[in-house]
C-alpha cells in the first residue's frame, strides 16, 4: 500500500461527487420539464407590491426548439434566458442586465426532479471576478410549485438566491 498526500486523497474523494455531462437522454427528459413551464409564474408568498407584480414568463419559440424565460418587472430592466437544445446537450444563455451573457449547460441528476445548469462559459465578460451567473437550479419536486436558485459569482465569492414560484396563468 502507497501513502497519498492530503490533496491526493482529498481530490480522489471530491472525484466521487463530481457531476457528470447530461447524456441525450437527461437532456429530452429535462427539455420536456422546461417546454411544460410556458406560462406565468408568479411568487408563492408575495408580501409587497412589488413582489405581487413580479413575474417569470416562459414561452416557447422557433418551433418549439427554444424556451424563452422573461424574469422581472417589464417596466424596470427586464432579463431573459434562452434554453435550446445543441446536440446532445441543454444549454441555457443568460442575456445578464450586467450586460454578459453567460452560457450554462444541463448537468445529469438521476432523479430527474432537479435540472441543475452549470457555467460554460461567457460573451462579454470583461473579468472572470465581474458579476456573472455561474449555476441555475430548477426543482420540480412539489408538482404545484417551482422552486428556482440562480448563483451569481462575483470576486471570488459566490451570491445565491432563490425563488418560489406559481403558476400565475
Amino acid at each position: 500500500m502507497t501513502a497519498r498526500s492530503p490533496l491526493a486523497a482529498c481530490l480522489a474523494l471530491l472525484s466521487l461527487f463530481a457531476v457528470v455531462p447530461a447524456s441525450a437522454s437527461d437532456a429530452d427528459g429535462a427539455w420536456r420539464a422546461l417546454a411544460a413551464l410556458s406560462g406565468d409564474w408568479r411568487l408563492a408568498e408575495a408580501r409587497t407590491p412589488a413582489q405581487q407584480a413580479f413575474r417569470i414568463r416562459y414561452r416557447l419559440i422557433s418551433r418549439d426548439t427554444a424556451l424563452v424565460e422573461t424574469f422581472g418587472d417589464p417596466a424596470r430592466q427586464v432579463t431573459e434566458t434562452l434554453y435550446h437544445r445543441d446536440g446532445e446537450r441543454l444549454l441555457a444563455t443568460h442575456y445578464c442586465a450586467q450586460g454578459n451573457q453567460p452560457r450554462l449547460r444541463l448537468r445529469a441528476d438521476a432523479e430527474r426532479r432537479v435540472l441543475l445548469f452549470e457555467f460554460l462559459d461567457a460573451t462579454n465578460l470583461q473579468r472572470t471576478r465581474d458579476a456573472h451567473l455561474v449555476r441555475l437550479r430548477f426543482d420540480f419536486s412539489d408538482p404545484r410549485r417551482l422552486v428556482r436558485e440562480e448563483v451569481y459569482a462575483e470576486d471570488g465569492r459566490e451570491d445565491a438566491s432563490t425563488l418560489t414560484l406559481v403558476r400565475a396563468d
